[in-house]
């Protein structure tokens, strides 16, 4: 990661005490991991999601929507594609503040309102 930063980024600079940087981050890891470990499954199933075509003749509109905290905004869009997956068009759109669910919803339900 340093070498491709010192490569890449000309303000970059390699820490002081890269051993204890090292260290602090497997530190960090390491207190994540059992902070996180109570109250999760033991066995957790795997779950395969994928795009599945319309009908021939058809469009398919696949929407997702997002919320920035720190900056208070929302936003969604999405693309449309055609039965062999061909992007056709897209969409984005500035809502403004609500959560994720709401900025992706606003943005099916405008999608569906301007069709």
């Amino acid at each position: 990661m340093w070498r491709n930063k010192s490569i890449f980024k000309e303000d970059f600079q390699h820490p002081v005490d890269p051993t204890y940087v090292i260290l602090k981050m497997a530190k960090d890891i390491d207190m994540c991991d059992h902070t996180h470990s109570t109250g999760w499954p033991q066995h957790m199933d795997t779950i395969y999601i994928g795009w599945k075509r319309p009908l021939k003749g058809w469009i398919k509109l696949n929407c997702d929507g997002a919320y920035k905290k720190s900056v208070h905004l929302s936003g969604c869009g999405g693309p449309f594609l055609d039965f062999g997956g061909r992007w056709l068009k897209g969409y984005i759109l500035k809502i403004g503040t609500c959560n994720a669910l709401h900025s992706k919803m606003w943005g099916m339900f405008k999608r569906m309102k301007m069709a």
